[in-house]
C-alpha cells in the first residue's frame, strides 16, 4: 500500500518503519555471477547479515573516484582514485585504468612515506598511446606522462612554481600549460606583505600573490613560449580540432573595477596573435570548441560575477560576436551543486560537443539529482541520463561512449558507463566491501509547503533499529551552505554518523537553493533569515507531524557557512532547540563585507546593492549578533583558523557575545584548516569536528527520551 505525501511516494512500511531496506547496486561482471540488484531485508528487531553501525573514523576507509577520461576510441577509461593516508594525516591520489575486459587497476604508483603524492587531471594523447597527468611527486605540480603499454612515468614540464592546468594539442607534439607566475616582491623585508589587489585573499590559498599564465610548450624539445601577459590571470585553454587556434579565458584589463570577470580570447598559432572575441558580462564556468571549429560553447551567465540565475549554455561564433542563449528559458541549471562531505571529484567539463557539432552533452542539476542532457543547436533537448537517486558528478565522452562518476544515497561515487534510455553499467566497486559491513538507512524524501506556499524538497534519515534509544527519536535539523547550494541524493557521512548515534536527521532545500530555477534561487535575496528560515522550520515541523516516533521535546540544529548563519539566526529567534552547533558561520554581515574573500560583491548582490557606507542598518538588521540577548540555546561554535570565506572573527564575535550574556558556549578553533574543513580538511581534524558535533548534542540529549 502506498500513500502520497506532498507529491512523493512514501510507502506504508516506510512510515511505520516495519522494514529497513539497504540496497546495493551491483554490476554483473564477466568474472562474477552477480545479480543486478540485491536487497537485504531486516525485520524489526532482526539482524542484517551481522552489519555494524557506521563510525566517524570510517571516513578514512572510503575510496573516492573522480575525474574520468576516455581514450580516443572510447574503449578505455582512466580516472582518479583518492584515499586517506592516516599516517601522514592527508590524502593521496593515483590513476586507475579500466575497460570492458578488465576490472579497474592502478595505472600509476607513487606512494611516499614523507609526502602526500597526488596524481590528477588525466588526459589521453590524441593517438591514445600516452596518459598525461599532473603530479606533485617532485614538489610542485608538473605534467607527467605514462605509456598505456607499460613502463615508468616521465616528467614533461619543469615550471618553477608548478602547473595548475594543461591541454594537449591535436598534433600530439605540443601542449599549453597554465603555469603559476608569482608577483614581484614589493618589499625586501620578508616580514612585510604589501597588498595592491582588491581581492587579496582567497580561501584555501591565503594571500593572493600569483596569476595563471599560459605557455605554449613543445613536448619533444622541452621549449616553452609565453602566450598571455604575466599580470593577467588566464585559464581554461582549449584547442580547436585542427590545432590552429587556442581559445581561453583571461581577466579584463581593469580587474579592480570589473570584479574579476573573464573575457574569451582566441590565439592563432600561425600568426601568434591574440584577439578578444567576447567581453563577458557574467561568470563563465566552462568552454568547449565545436569539432567543426565554428562555435565556442560557454557555460555561464551574463548577470555579473555572482548571480542566482541558472548557469546557461551560451553559443559564441568562433570569430567573435554576440552569444546565443540556448537554455535561457530552462528551469534547470548546468552543473552539479548537490553538496556532500564524501566526495573528492574535481570534475571535468560541464559541456561536451557531439562529433557532428550539432549538439552538446551537458551536466545538469534538477533539484536533488544531476544527470546528462543532450542540447541541440536549435534549443531542443533530450534526456541522456537523469535518474532518480543518482547524482552525476563528472563525465567524459569519446566516440559516443560516456563514462561518469555517479553517487547515490548509499554510495560515495563509482565509475559507470552510460548508454541510451537511462541504461547504466557500474564498472568500479571500490567501497562495496565496506558498505557491505555497514547498517545504513536510506533517507526518505518528501515535499511540503514552505513560506508563501512554495513547494520545498526535504529528507529525513532515520536511525537504524539497533541505534535507537529507548523512547522517541531525538531529531537534528541540518542546514546547507551557499545558500546557492543544495542537498540531494548523495551519500552524506555526517548524517549517517548522527543516525548511528540514534538521531533522526532532517534536511531541506529552502528558497535560495540551486537546481530549482532562477526565481527560487533568488528567493532569499534581501531576506536572509526570514522566509528561508520559515521554509526550513516548516520542513522540520512536517517530519514531526508525519513521523510520530520523532521527539518534539528533543530537537537540535546545526549548519555550516550560510547554514551557520541560519543556525545563529534560528537560536536568536526561537528557543525550541535543546542545543546547537554552528560551523564556519556568520553573525555580523557588516564586518563580513570587508573581511571575507567574497564579501564585498557577495553581499552587494544578495542585499540589493548594499555597501558599508549607505546600508549599515540594513545589513545589521539581518545580522544574528543583533539577537544575541535573546539566545538561550547552548551552542558549540566550530571554526577553522584559516577560513577566509567566513573569517574566524565572526566566530569570535559570536562566542564573546554569548558568553558575556551567560549562554553555555564552547568554542572549537581548528588550526591549519579553511572553509573546506568538513569536505577536504585533514582527516584527524575532520574526525575532531564530527566528534565535537556529536558529543555536544549527546551532552544535551538524555540516553532515554520521552515516550
Amino acid at each position: 500500500m502506498t500513500e502520497n505525501q506532498g507529491g512523493k511516494r512514501v510507502t506504508e512500511a516506510t512510515i511505520q518503519h516495519r522494514t529497513i531496506f539497504v540496497r546495493f547496486l551491483l554490476f554483473q561482471t564477466k568474472n562474477a555471477d552477480l545479480p543486478f540488484l540485491i536487497t537485504y531485508n531486516e525485520q524489526k528487531g532482526g539482524n542484517i547479515l551481522n552489519k555494524r553501525l557506521i563510525a566517524v573514523e570510517d571516513l578514512a576507509q572510503f575510496t573516492f573516484a573522480g575525474n574520468p577520461v576516455l581514450s580516443p576510441d572510447g574503449t578505455t577509461a582512466v580516472y582518479v582514485v583518492t584515499k586517506t593516508d592516516l599516517h601522514q594525516n592527508g590524502y593521496v591520489s593515483t590513476l586507475y585504468i579500466t575497460n570492458d575486459e578488465q576490472a579497474p587497476r592502478p595505472l600509476t604508483h607513487a606512494y611516499q612515506t614523507d609526502r602526500l603524492i597526488k596524481h590528477h587531471r588525466p588526459s589521453f594523447s590524441a593517438d591514445g598511446t600516452y596518459v598525461y597527468y599532473l603530479s606533485n611527486q617532485t614538489g610542485t605540480d608538473q605534467v607527467w606522462r605514462i605509456r598505456l603499454s607499460g613502463g615508468e612515468s616521465e616528467q614533461v614540464t619543469k615550471f618553477e612554481h608548478g602547473v595548475e592546468d594543461y591541454v594537449l594539442s591535436p598534433d600530439r607534439m605540443h601542449m599549453v600549460c597554465r603555469a603559476i607566475n608569482k608577483d614581484r616582491q614589493e618589499s625586501e623585508n620578508d616580514d612585510v606583505t604589501v597588498i595592491t589587489r582588491l581581492r587579496y585573499l582567497q580561501n584555501g590559498k591565503g594571500f593572493v600573490d600569483q596569476t595563471g599564465v599560459l605557455y605554449f610548450c613543445s613536448i619533444k624539445r622541452k621549449q616553452q613560449t609565453r602566450i598571455t601577459k604575466p599580470n593577467c590571470d588566464a585559464k581554461m585553454p582549449r584547442f580547436s580540432l585542427d590545432g590552429h587556434t587556442l581559445y581561453f579565458l583571461m581577466t579584463k584589463s581593469a580587474p579592480e573595477t570589473s570584479d574579476f570577470l573573464f573575457d574569451v580570447y582566441s590565439y592563432h598559432l600561425s600568426t601568434e596573435t591574440t584577439t578578444c572575441i567576447y567581453q563577458a558580462n557574467g561568470t563563465l564556468y566552462d568552454l568547449a570548441v565545436s569539432p567543426d571549429g565554428r562555435t565556442v560553447a560557454l557555460a555561464g551567465t551574463e548577470d555579473g560575477e555572482f548571480s542566482p540565475k541558472n548557469i546557461e549554455l551560451l553559443l559564441l561564433p568562433s570569430h567573435g560576436g554576440t552569444v546565443h542563449h540556448i537554455t535561457e528559458h530552462w528551469n534547470l541549471s548546468l552543473g552539479n551543486f548537490v553538496s556532500t562531505d564524501a566526495r573528492f571529484d574535481a570534475g571535468n567539463s560541464l559541456i561536451a560537443w557531439t562529433e557532428d557539432s550539432q549538439a552538446l552533452i551537458c551536466l545538469v542539476q534538477d533539484g536533488a539529482i544531476s544527470g546528462l542532457k543532450t542540447v541541440h543547436l536549435d534549443g531542443s533537448c533530450t534526456t541522456l541520463f537523469m535518474k532518480e537517486k543518482h547524482v552525476v558528478t563528472s563525465f567524459a565522452m569519446q566516440n559516443n561512449v560516456i563514462a561518469a562518476i555517479i553517487s547515490t544515497p548509499l554510495s560515495t561515487g563509482e565509475l559507470y558507463f552510460l548508454g541510451n534510455n537511462d541504461s547504466i553499467r557500474q564498472n568500479s566497486f571500490h567501497n562495496q566491501s565496506l558498505f557491505n559491513q555497514l547498517d545504513l538507512n536510506e533517507p526518505i524524501a518528501f515535499t511540503y509547503k514552505g513560506a508563501d506556499d512554495w513547494t520545498i524538497d526535504g529528507w529525513v534519515l532515520l536511525p537504524p533499529t539497533r541505534a535507537r534509544k529507548t523512547g522517541k527519536i531525538p531529531i537534528v535539523l541540518e542546514i546547507h551552505g551557499g545558500p546557492a547550494s543544495a542537498y540531494g541524493d548523495s551519500f552524506h557521512h555526517e548524517f549517517q554518523c548522527l543516525a548511528a548515534e540514534g538521531y533522526a536527521v532532517v534536511y531541506t532545500n529552502p528558497r535560495g537553493s540551486r537546481g530549482y530555477g532562477s526565481a527560487f534561487c533568488a528567493g532569499c535575496f534581501n531576506d536572509w533569515g526570514r522566509k528561508d528560515k520559515e521554509d526550513i522550520l516548516k520542513g522540520l515541523d512536517y517530519v514531526l507531524d508525519h513521523f510520530p516516533e520523532c521527539d518534539r521535546t528533543h530537537q537540535y540544529v546545526t549548519g555550516g557557512s550560510y547554514g551557520g548563519f541560519m543556525t545563529n539566526t534560528i537560536i536568536g529567534t526561537t528557543n525550541r532547540f535543546r542545543a546547537a552547533v554552528t560551523q564556519r558561520s556568520i553573525c555580523n554581515l557588516y564586518n563580513f563585507y570587508g573581511t571575507s574573500d567574497i564579501g564585498y560583491y557577495f553581499l552587494k548582490r544578495y542585499f540589493n546593492g548594499a555597501d558599508l557606507w549607505d546600508a549599515e542598518e540594513r545589513l545589521m538588521q539581518f545580522s544574528p549578533i543583533r539577537n544575541a540577548p535573546r539566545v538561550k540555546t547552548p551552542i558549540c561554535i566550530i571554526h577553522s583558523e584559516q577560513d577566509h570565506r567566513c573569517p574566524i572573527e565572526q566566530a569570535e564575535q559570536w562566542y564573546v557575545a554569548l558568553r558575556r550574556l551567560g549562554v553555555p558556549a564552547r568554542f572549537v578553533r581548528i588550526n591549519g584548516e579553511n572553509h573546506e574543513l568538513s569536505r577536504s580538511g585533514r582527516p584527524q581534524n575532520r574526525f575532531t569536528r564530527l566528534h565535537e558535533l556529536i558529543n555536544w548534542f549527546n551532552r544535551y540529549c538524555p540516553k532515554e527520551t520521552s515516550d
